[in-house]
């Protein structure tokens, strides 16, 4: 039969049975699961106490208490070593000078092997 509209409803339900199979099976996974896993996982049933921690050595990173005062000195150290004059290997005569005059000096003189606009 059909109603007003013209549709058609679902005549049949879902069988009892099936569904008590369902959870049924769905309840013996549940318990039978964790008694497997030792099974399954023999090295898991293994118990260990913590080891302690390994000694702090001169090498080992420390936390940090302050990270944004740390970032911003790094920065300022890095911004300091980028605008001044120092050696980079003396034996060699081989010197830092800072970006804003190597810019400078690269408009004036040019990059050897390019040509000149």
């Amino acid at each position: 039969m059909s109603d007003e509209a013209g549709f058609d409803y679902e005549r049949t339900d879902i069988e009892s049975g099936g569904l008590a199979w369902l959870a049924a099976g769905l309840g013996a996974f549940v318990v039978a699961t964790p008694l497997l896993m030792p099974v399954v996982f023999p090295q898991a049933m293994q118990h260990r106490t913590p080891s302690a921690p390994p000694a702090l050595s001169a090498n080992a990173p420390r936390l940090e208490i302050t990270p944004r005062d740390d970032l911003r000195r790094l920065q300022r150290s890095q911004d300091d070593f980028v605008s001044s004059y120092g050696w980079t290997d003396r034996s060699n005569g081989v010197v830092r000078i800072p970006v804003s005059r190597a810019m400078e000096l690269l408009v004036q003189r040019g990059l050897a092997g390019w040509p000149k606009p």
